[in-house]
């Protein structure tokens, strides 16, 4: 009975973290038009994300949400586009996708991290700008028949390719800016060490 309740509590707590948006089902993105914007400085980098429209995009319940060090910054729903302004840093970018109004993302990095979708690592460069383009269904065709970066879905475009289709984009929300990467660990990380410890003291692994 007692497991049973820790177990209760566990998921209330994850369902709690990062909620959800919801996705292109409930009406099409209807922000402002694509438009480009300008650092504020010139020790900042600009980073796109956009998602080109596709009917199956069109049908999502809830959209992917973007994670940047551990931290939603947003969401993708079909034909959107967020702009993030970022200290010249490495980050650690994620797409996770959404379940019943939550990432659950005290789960992340463990055994049952479910809604993780991709990730990598990007490095910013002062002046910068770099365009990343999110489909699951169609990846993005190199012009000159080199390999994008990225992983999976969540690719690293050429701003020639990313306007062939971020300029059909709607806004999703207002430029956002991120001072400083966050070299901290993930909380969760350390909520596994601990589980495993219990587990290995008890005997049960």
């Amino acid at each position: 009975m007692r497991c049973l309740s820790l177990c209760g509590i566990v998921l209330l707590s994850a369902a709690l973290l990062a909620c959800s948006t919801p996705g292109a089902f409930f009406g099409a993105t209807d922000g402002a038009a694509f438009r480009e914007y300008a650092p504020s400085d010139d020790n900042h980098a600009l980073v796109y994300f956009y998602r080109p429209r596709s009917d199956w995009a069109d049908q999502e319940l809830e959209a992917p949400g973007l994670f940047i060090d551990n931290e939603r910054v947003g969401s993708l729903p079909s034909n959107g586009y967020l702009v993030l302004e970022l200290a010249v840093a490495s980050y650690r970018l994620e797409m996770r996708r959404p379940l019943f109004g939550s990432y659950w993302t005290l789960f992340a990095e463990g055994p049952l991290d479910f809604t993780r979708i991709a990730g990598f690592t990007l490095d910013t460069e002062a002046g910068g700008v770099y365009y990343l383009r999110y489909d699951e269904l169609s990846p993005p065709v190199s012009s000159d028949g080199t390999s994008n970066d990225g992983d999976g879905p969540l690719q690293l475009v050429p701003a020639a390719t990313a306007h062939e289709e971020i300029d059909q984009a709607r806004e999703v929300q207002p430029l956002r800016r991120i001072a400083t990467a966050d070299d901290s660990e993930r909380v969760q990380r350390g909520f596994w060490r601990g589980l495993g410890r219990v587990l290995d003291t008890a005997g049960l692994r």
